[in-house]
């Protein structure tokens, strides 16, 4: 399921804004339950972006200003599992997987990416 297909089947609407206006890729407005994306974002750039403004999703105004870093890496996580799944659903022996091969194609850099990113892989072969 593509970025914009698990928005469409949570009721979430995907906008579009200029970059040169707001200098963000996204953010999500829980008032009108939509992610707004810089449009000059594209494929993989721009499902990141989806996916980790989606974590954000459950994050009330006062959780998040008590918790921004946790609420930043929560969304990290929410984008590293939807990129995982998405990844792992073209391959059919999961014992090929390189997370390290993984992190470089959707630019994942941070100690904490790879954490989540080895986390996430075992909490999704456990599933699939």
């Amino acid at each position: 399921m593509s970025a914009e297909e698990l928005c469409k089947s949570h009721g979430i609407s995907i906008c579009y804004f200029e970059g040169d206006v707001i200098e963000r890729n996204g953010f999500y407005n829980p008032q009108f339950n939509a992610i707004s994306i810089n449009s000059k974002l594209y494929g993989i750039h721009k499902d990141k972006v989806i996916y980790h403004e989606l974590g954000h999703r459950e994050h009330t105004a006062s959780y998040y200003k008590l918790n921004k870093e946790k609420s930043e890496l929560q969304a990290d996580r929410c984008m590293i599992h939807h990129l995982l799944k998405e990844e792992l659903s073209l391959w059919d022996d999961l014992e090929n997987f390189n997370y390290t091969y993984f992190m470089e194609k959707y630019e994942l850099t941070s100690l904490a990416d790879e954490v989540m990113v080895i986390e996430e892989f075992y909490n999704l072969a456990n599933i699939i």
